[in-house]
């Protein structure tokens, strides 16, 4: 099921939307391997190991569920908007990037284990790199108010 296996900007990924409950995580992927809530933060982050994949979790200010705000992955099955696979290098991010308008990102190169952040701020977008390409992504929803 390829689309399952794909990361999508601003919305997702495969069919787990920004937004969604921690219930509907674990109706897509199961139970999680840990479970940590950050008091000082006031998130949730459920932890797939299996899966490469952390989902971070923020209390909405509406009803006061727990919703899925952020995803970190570094699970090599998974694509960019079916365009950026993992492994490729940052000047194929950066030009897929160009071809959604974003502003070219900021860059930082942690000097202990030589991986080079790529921030994409107008996407929610963090890209870091290691000697073999793209290694991980964070992606975060979209802000409703930025978009207008």
């Amino acid at each position: 099921m390829e689309s399952n296996l794909n990361i999508i900007i601003g919305q997702g990924l495969g069919p787990l939307q920004f937004g969604a409950t921690e219930e509907e995580i674990k109706e897509i992927f199961g139970e999680p391997d840990e479970t940590e809530k950050e008091t000082d933060s006031n998130t949730v982050t459920l932890f797939y190991d299996d899966i490469m994949t952390d989902f971070v979790l923020e209390p909405d200010e509406d009803d006061e569920t727990y919703r899925l705000s952020s995803i970190l992955t570094s699970n090599h099955d998974y694509s960019i908007d079916n365009k950026i696979k993992f492994g490729d290098k940052e000047e194929a991010l950066i030009k897929y990037a160009k071809t959604l308008k974003a502003e070219p990102p900021e860059t930082e190169t942690d000097p202990e284990t030589n991986e080079k952040f790529l921030y994409f701020d107008d996407l929610n977008l963090v890209a870091i790199f290691d000697k073999e390409g793209l290694a991980s992504v964070q992606i975060s929803a979209w802000d409703e108010d930025e978009e207008e």
